[in-house]
């Protein structure tokens, strides 16, 4: 009997025409005011967020008259590429580019690897004091960064290091929450598939090599999108470590357009700041559902 057709019920007793009950149609469950005010809700916060850049890439194209408007127009009467030129004529913006990407590239590739080996033993291996000194670990995310930027500083300068892109790349190796999302992943694979294996003969390097990383790629790409951004809009160590232009990262060197090098427009300061966000940017928007799926494992778990 399909949903389209009546049911029949037959007449064995006599009492007059076959019983038939037509399927009932099919009606759309209302949406209650509640709902309907938490979307309202959402909405302006979200319009709220994406306002300020979407002003932002407006000023970028459009003239000094208009960013002095008030209010300030949404769009501009026309699209302009003049303030992007002029922002390649002030600073050396290719090169703050090729530095970011540097420093970028190494942090995130280092983090990748030691934190995938550190939360692969915190997960993985028994030793004695691991879940201690795992507690140790997680204690130090409560450090406010800014109370390690003195004692980093007296490091480096020992070291050699100041005014070179290696200052923010060693400091920035290591980190804390990254191995604490891998840990949380690599602990959720069931230990089945390792002791199997073992019997295989495979080791801890293969083990780790061939099973754990390709089974935790969600909370690989999920670590590897927050180390770039983090590491791509960092400001404040490269203002305290970098000196000379040539080493500067990009997020320092568009500081250079707020009053230097004869640079005063606002417009060309909103052109330098929507080139530095268009990485980052492209970079979730690509890898956004990773992301997702690799901090639901944690949450999850």
């Amino acid at each position: 009997m399909t949903a389209q057709q009546p049911l029949v019920l037959d007449d064995a007793a006599g009492f007059g025409a076959p019983l038939t009950i037509a399927p009932e149609a099919r009606r759309k469950r209302p949406q209650s005011t509640g709902r309907w005010v938490l979307a309202a809700l959402l909405s302006i916060a979200a319009l709220g967020c994406v306002l300020p850049f979407l002003l932002m890439v407006s000023f970028s194209f459009g003239t000094q008259a208009e960013f002095i408007k008030l209010p300030p127009p949404l769009l501009p009467s026309a699209f302009r590429l003049d303030n992007y030129k002029q922002v390649f004529d002030v600073v050396p913006m290719l090169r703050f580019v090729w530095n970011s990407l540097f420093v970028t590239a190494i942090v995130v590739l280092g983090q990748l690897v030691i934190c995938s080996m550190a939360a692969y033993a915190f997960a993985r291996l028994r030793f004695p004091g691991r879940n201690q000194l795992f507690a140790l670990f997680l204690v130090s995310l409560m450090v406010p960064a800014q109370l390690t930027i003195v004692p980093l500083f007296v490091l480096m300068r020992p070291l050699g290091l100041i005014d070179s892109p290696w200052a923010l790349v060693i400091p920035s190796l290591m980190n804390v929450f990254g191995v604490f999302l891998l840990r949380q992943n690599f602990a959720a694979i069931p230990r089945e598939i390792e002791e199997a294996a073992v019997l295989d003969g495979a080791g801890y390097l293969r083990i780790y090599w061939s099973l754990i990383l390709p089974m935790s790629r969600p909370a690989l790409a999920a670590l590897g999108i927050l180390a770039f951004n983090a590491t791509w809009n960092s400001f404040l160590w490269p203002l305290i470590v970098i000196n000379s232009p040539d080493n500067m990262t990009l997020p320092l060197g568009i500081s250079f357009l707020f009053g230097q090098n004869g640079a005063t427009a606002e417009g060309v300061i909103m052109a330098g700041v929507t080139l530095s966000v268009i990485p980052p940017l492209l970079v979730f928007l690509l890898l956004q559902k990773r992301l997702v799926d690799g901090v639901a494992m944690t949450a999850g778990k």
